[in-house]
């Protein structure tokens, strides 16, 4: 495929592709002046040239549940490990996260998204929470999904909310390697449901939400991956290619270290741009599953905007930008561990 727009993240672990122009161009001709502020500023504390006051992404996991358990994700684990990352009893109820969007819009935040470790479209109120954080003001809403319970009724209540960006993980062109990815999906049902999908955007006149089709490149898929391309070529608006990070010390079979994404280089810039509130309340300075043991504080005790301003995350990022991973051997450190192959 020609790509007339490619972008590698800086730890080169996802590389975004596609053959139209920068999916970015078309959010800002589609939502405005808003939208080109809001990259600037996210560019501007990636990069570490301002500290805003207030996280410019949050994402709401709302539940701790997937209906898959794909062998690289943590969803895979047994009962008895999972239980370490989260519980499937605790929720984050879309009343909080109307709150929670309450603040952010009183307080400049410009991206929401439904994050962290689920399925968010097991969730009914997904569409309701992105009209209500797009009438707020926020200019980006989006989620990854496995699109397995991507319907016609629930993709015309995703078009209608203003959903701006919709992230599926397919990881495969065949049956048979889908269902070593995707263990508990069906490959011909989620096909059918990002064709419709694009084929309802189509007739709804709508250029939003851009699609984005995921490929995890693996040891059992990357032989699929330029048949993959082919057959969604001119299909989806854009493609993330990404690398395998082991979410534990051991590799579930097919995803040996060989095929591990390179460490982290340089600071992290995580947490001087986004949050991650989970399904219980506690928050993460970063979308990464090592983050899960560093707890920031926790929505149902402080505000956002206290815990964003409050002395364990400044704590957090003076030691990250002095290299000092130490003492954060559960999580920052985790993150630079699942990243080497040696």
């Amino acid at each position: 495929m020609s790509e007339q727009f490619r972008y590698k993240d800086s730890r080169g672990v996802s590389r975004l592709m596609s053959d139209h122009i920068d999916p970015h161009r078309i959010l800002a001709e589609e939502i405005g002046p808003a939208y080109e502020d809001y990259r600037r500023r996210w560019e501007a504390a990636r990069t570490f040239q301002e500290q805003p006051a207030f996280p410019i992404h949050v994402d709401y996991e709302m539940m701790f549940r997937c209906n898959l358990s794909c062998p690289m994700c943590l969803m895979s684990l047994p009962p008895e490990r999972r239980r370490v990352y989260g519980s499937a009893a605790e929720a984050l109820s879309p009343e909080k996260v109307r709150e929670l969007i309450d603040e952010g819009a009183r307080n400049g935040q410009c991206a929401m998204g439904f994050g962290g470790l689920w399925e968010p479209l097991l969730s009914p109120a997904i569409p309701d929470l992105v009209a209500y954080g797009r009438s707020k003001g926020l200019v980006d809403a989006l989620f990854n999904t496995n699109g397995f319970f991507l319907t016609e009724d629930t993709g015309r209540a995703l078009i209608d909310s203003g959903l701006t960006k919709l992230m599926i993980s397919l990881d495969a062109a065949s049956e048979e390697v889908y269902a070593q990815m995707r263990v508990g999906s069906d490959f011909n049902t989620v096909a059918s449901n990002i064709e419709k999908f694009m084929n309802l955007r189509a007739r709804m006149n709508s250029r939003l939400p851009l699609v984005r089709l995921s490929f995890c490149r693996t040891a059992l898929n990357e032989h699929e991956l330029e048949p993959f391309l082919e057959r969604w070529h001119g299909l989806v608006d854009f493609f993330s290619i990404q690398a395998y990070g082991r979410y534990e010390s051991a590799d579930p079979p097919g995803f040996p270290a060989d095929w591990l994404a390179p460490p982290p280089a340089g600071r992290c810039a995580q947490p001087h741009k986004r949050l991650l509130i989970r399904h219980n309340g506690d928050i993460m300075p970063c979308c990464d599953a090592s983050g899960t043991q560093l707890v920031m504080g926790n929505v149902h005790k402080d505000s956002l905007f206290e815990i964003w301003n409050g002395p364990k995350l400044a704590e957090l990022r003076q030691r990250l930008g002095a290299g000092d991973l130490k003492g954060l051997a559960a999580s920052c450190q985790a993150c630079q561990d699942k990243f080497e192959t040696a």
